[in-house]
Order: C-alpha cells, then sequence, then structure tokens
C-alpha cells in the first residue's frame, strides 16, 4: 500500500507491505522492518527488527487525519492517497447528519458539547472511559451538534450512538 503523510508542513512518501506477521515500512526510501502488536483499540505495541520497542497509540481526528503518539512524541498526520495529489478538489464531501459511535464498550466520563453548537475537525466531543483509559472522540470535520443522545455517567456498549452531527 502506498500513500503519502503530510506532517508539520513536510510531505513523506510512504509504503507498507506486509510480510508475514511483520510489515516493511518504507518511509522517503529508508525501510524499517516492524512488527505490531495490538494491545487495545488505539493502542499497540510497535517492536523493530533491532529489539527497540515503542508503545503506539492512535486516536481518528477527522477522516485521514490522526494524532499518533509513539513512545515520548507526538503528531497529527494527515494520511494521503497518492491519487489525491491529482484530484485533490475533487474529493467527495459528506453531507447529512452523521453519528458519532462508541468505538468500544465503555463509559461516559464527560461530554464537551451541547445541541445546537458548532465544531470544527479535531474538536473533542467527549471522553469515554473503557479499560481503566480515557479516550477522547473528536469530531471528523466541521458541523452542529445535533443531539447528545448519552448523559455523563453512562455506560455504552460498542458500536452504540452516543451523538448526531450535521
Amino acid at each position: 500500500m502506498r500513500f503519502w503523510v503530510a506532517r508539520g508542513g513536510r510531505r513523506l512518501d510512504v509504503a507498507v507491505r506486509r510480510l508475514g506477521e511483520r510489515f516493511e515500512v518504507t518511509v522517503d526510501g529508508s525501510a524499517h522492518a516492524v512488527e505490531l502488536v495490538p494491545v487495545a483499540a488505539g493502542l499497540a505495541s510497535l517492536i523493530c527488527q533491532d529489539g527497540r520497542s515503542y508503545s503506539l497509540a492512535s486516536q481518528k481526528l477527522a477522516p485521514n487525519r490522526w494524532r499518533i503518539s509513539l513512545g515520548d512524541r507526538e503528531f497529527e498526520v494527515h494520511l494521503r492517497d497518492p491519487l489525491e495529489r491529482e484530484v485533490a478538489d475533487r474529493g467527495s464531501i459528506r453531507t447529512g447528519p452523521q453519528e458519532l459511535r462508541a468505538p468500544i464498550p465503555g463509559k461516559v466520563v464527560s461530554i464537551a458539547v451541547e445541541p445546537g453548537q458548532e465544531v470544527v475537525a479535531g474538536q473533542p466531543l467527549l471522553i469515554l472511559e473503557a479499560m481503566k483509559m480515557e479516550n477522547q472522540l473528536c469530531a471528523e470535520g466541521p458541523g452542529t451538534v445535533d443531539a447528545v443522545l448519552v448523559s455523563r455517567g453512562a455506560t455504552v456498549e460498542g458500536g452504540q450512538p452516543l451523538m448526531v452531527l450535521r
């Protein structure tokens, strides 16, 4: 799989190839053999061929936009398909109501927005506690909060609708 990453104003060419249980990740021509061991939703351990390992946490901020924590470093990336360079202005735009759903079962710790409030991509909407970790769920794009379907302290199932944005 080939794509490019916009990170901190730089463009990085990235290729990922699966090699059995491992992956070969090539970033701007430099190849790295790594193993990704899932720990929980959004959490993994990244083990390098030379024996070094890093904790890896990811949070989806918007379509193809992620906040990544790798060890003690944190950064935001925008994954881009190589064809996107050719048709950047022709991308489809989602319209209509969109539901924010719980990615995993958990407990609603806090809600940061209310119905009628306008939000921007990456804005925190609520915090869901799961497996003793707090997961901040953010808006994938700009919109208006149409409805908040849960309350603080509610226990939710994975996939359960939490709020509606338009």
